[in-house]
C-alpha cells in the first residue's frame, strides 16, 4: 500500500452484511420490546404471512397485549407470560414455530403469535426443516411414474 492513501471504504452492502446477520440469528422478545412496537404502531404478518398484524394495546398493570388485524377486529388480551412460556419452548426446541404447533398451546392464538415471533426473530430454524419433523417424508422428492 502507497504512503498517503487510505484503505479503500466499505460500500453500503458490505456495511450491512454483518449487521443482518447478526440481526437474523437474534431475537429482541421482551415486554419493553413489545411496548417499543405499540409505541410506534410497527406492523407485522401471521403467521399465514397474509394478515397484518399491530400491537394496540400494552397494559402494563395486567401486562397483556391487545392486536389488530387489517380488517379493524381487535383480539382479546393476550397475557405476556403465556407469550414468554411459548417463547421459551421455542428456542428450547420443544415446539416448532408454527401456527398449528402454537394453537396447540394456545387455542385461536397460533397465527399471530407465530408471526410476532418470527417478526422478533425467534424462527430458529426455517419452515422447510420444522415441517419435515413433523412429516418424515415432506423432504423426499417424489418422481411421477409414467
Amino acid at each position: 500500500m502507497m504512503k498517503g492513501k487510505s484503505p479503500p471504504k466499505k460500500t453500503e452492502k458490505e456495511k450491512g452484511e454483518p449487521e443482518q446477520e447478526a440481526r437474523s440469528t437474534t431475537c429482541s422478545f421482551s415486554w419493553g420490546k413489545l411496548v417499543e412496537m405499540k409505541a410506534n404502531k410497527v406492523q407485522f404478518l401471521a403467521g399465514d404471512g397474509y394478515k397484518r398484524l399491530q400491537i394496540v394495546e400494552a397494559d402494563t398493570k395486567t401486562k397483556s397485549i391487545h392486536m389488530i388485524c387489517e380488517l379493524g377486529k381487535i383480539t382479546w388480551p393476550l397475557r405476556f407470560d403465556k407469550l414468554e412460556e411459548i417463547h421459551q419452548k421455542v428456542h428450547a426446541g420443544e415446539v416448532i414455530l408454527i401456527p398449528y404447533e402454537i394453537d396447540r398451546l394456545t387455542p385461536t392464538w397460533g397465527n399471530f403469535i407465530t408471526g410476532l415471533l418470527r417478526y422478533l426473530g425467534c424462527n430458529s430454524q426455517g419452515p422447510s426443516e420444522g415441517l419435515q419433523e413433523l412429516l418424515p417424508g415432506a423432504g423426499a422428492r417424489t418422481e411421477k411414474k409414467g
